[in-house]
C-alpha cells in the first residue's frame, strides 16, 4: 500500500508540474502572453487604452533589435533566443500595429517542427510514423489523419504490453504473498514499539523476496509515461503543422471524422466522444477496483491507512473520468486517442484477466 501511494504522489505531482508548467510568465521578455497584452490603437475601448511605447519597454523588455522609432513615431523589432519575431508599428508614441512569427500561446499550440531538442525529436518521430501511417505507408492515394492516429496508438500500447504483462505478473505476485503478509501484520497488529515495527519489516521484506516483489516492478507503468507525454503532444500539435514538415510532395491531410475533424475544439461537437471516454475509463477503473477487491477478499486485517488508500483510490477514479472527458470535449482528436487507447487497454485486461489462473500457477511453482 506504502508503494501505491508512493506512485499516486508521483503522479499528481508530474500534473502539478505540468500546470505550474503552463502558468503565466515575466515582464521584460519576448513572449506570447506578453505579446497579447499590449493593446493596439484600434483595440482600444472604453477603460482599456492603447498602449504606449513605454509600456510595450516594459512588456518586452528593451533588448529589440532594430529601431527606426522616433519623436512617437516608428517600427521597433524585437527577437527572442529561438528566433520569435515581434514587430511593433507605433504612431504618435501609441500602438497601431503589432505582428509576431513564432510565438505560441503554449507548446501544445506550436506546430511540429518549429522547435530543437532531444524532446522535440521524438515527438518528431512519432509525428513522421502518423503521417505515414495515415496512408497506409504510400498504398492509399489519400492520408486520412483518423487513420494514421489509430495504427500509432495500436503500435504503441502493442509495444507496451510487455510491461503491462510484467505489472499484471507483480499483481499476481503480491497475491499469492498476501496470506503471508496477513499473518505477519496480525502478529504485530498490537505491537507499535519500534524494535517490533522493524521486525515486522524485516519479515515483510524477506516475503517479498521470497517472492521476487520488488519496488521496481511497482514502477514499471511509470516507463510508459514519457511516451503517453509525447504521443499527447502529437495529438495536439499534428493538425496545427503544415504537411512540408514531414514530405516535400504536396499532399492534404485529411483530418475529417464522422461529424467532426479531429482537431476540432468547440465543445459541442467534441460532446458524444467525451462521454465515451468517460464511459470506457469508467468500466476500466470499475473493473481495476473490482478485480483488485476480489483479490483482497481473502485478506482479513487491513489496518486505517490500508482502508485509507482504498478511499483514495476510488476518489481518483472518479478524478481521472471528469479530468479525461474535460480534456475531451475541447480536443476531438485527444478524444479519439484515448478512445482508441482505452479500448485497448480493456483487451489487454481481458486477455490477462482470462490467462490470469494459468500465469498464477506457473509463478507459484516457482517461488
Amino acid at each position: 500500500m506504502k508503494t501505491r501511494n508512493k506512485i499516486f504522489k508521483m503522479m499528481l505531482l508530474v500534473l502539478l508540474l505540468i500546470g505550474v508548467s503552463a502558468c503565466g510568465t515575466r515582464r521584460g521578455e519576448v513572449s506570447f502572453k506578453n505579446y497579447e497584452s499590449i493593446v493596439t490603437v484600434n483595440e482600444a475601448s472604453g477603460n482599456t487604452i492603447a498602449s504606449s511605447y513605454e509600456d510595450v519597454i516594459l512588456i518586452l523588455g528593451g533588448g529589440f533589435v532594430s529601431s527606426t522609432y522616433d519623436s512617437g513615431s516608428g517600427v521597433v523589432v524585437w527577437e527572442d533566443a529561438e528566433g520569435a519575431i515581434v514587430t511593433i508599428t507605433f504612431d504618435q508614441g501609441k500602438v497601431t500595429e503589432k505582428a509576431q512569427t513564432g510565438l505560441y500561446g503554449s507548446i501544445y499550440q506550436t506546430p511540429i517542427g518549429e522547435k530543437e531538442g532531444t524532446w522535440e525529436w521524438v515527438i518528431r518521430q512519432l509525428a513522421l510514423f502518423t503521417f505515414h501511417a495515415s496512408n497506409l505507408f504510400g498504398l492509399l492515394s489519400s492520408s486520412y489523419y483518423w487513420l494514421g492516429l489509430l495504427i500509432m496508438t495500436l503500435v504503441i500500447r502493442t509495444l507496451g504490453w510487455p510491461i503491462y504483462a510484467k505489472t499484471n505478473d507483480m499483481s499476481i505476485k503480491m497475491q499469492l504473498a498476501q496470506p503471508e503478509l496477513n499473518k505477519i501484520q496480525e502478529k504485530y497488529r498490537n505491537r507499535q514499539d519500534q524494535a517490533s515495527q522493524q521486525r515486522m519489516q524485516m519479515e515483510t521484506m524477506e516475503i517479498y523476496k521470497r517472492y521476487k516483489i520488488n519496488l521496481f516492478g511497482c514502477l514499471m507503468p511509470l516507463l510508459q509515461m514519457p511516451i503517453f507525454i509525447a504521443m499527447y503532444q502529437v495529438v495536439q500539435r499534428f493538425p496545427l503543422t503544415p504537411m512540408n514538415v514531414f514530405t516535400d510532395q504536396d499532399i492534404t491531410m485529411n483530418t475529417n471524422f464522422l461529424w467532426t475533424t479531429l482537431g476540432n475544439t468547440d465543445w459541442l461537437p467534441n460532446l458524444p466522444l467525451a462521454l465515451l471516454v468517460a464511459g470506457l475509463m469508467f468500466v476500466s477503473q470499475w473493473l481495476t477496483t473490482l478485480r483488485t477487491k476480489n483479490t483482497q477478499k481473502h485478506n482479513t486485517y487491513q489496518n486505517a491507512k490500508a482502508q485509507q488508500s482504498q478511499k483514495t483510490m476510488k476518489y481518483f477514479m472518479y478524478f481521472m473520468v471528469i479530468m479525461m472527458a474535460y480534456i475531451s470535449i475541447g480536443n476531438a482528436g485527444i478524444a479519439f486517442y484515448w478512445i482508441v487507447g482505452t479500448a485497448y487497454q480493456l483487451f489487454q485486461s481481458y486477455v490477462g484477466h482470462k490467462n490470469i489462473g494459468k500465469r498464477t500457477e506457473q509463478l507459484s511453482s516457482k517461488v
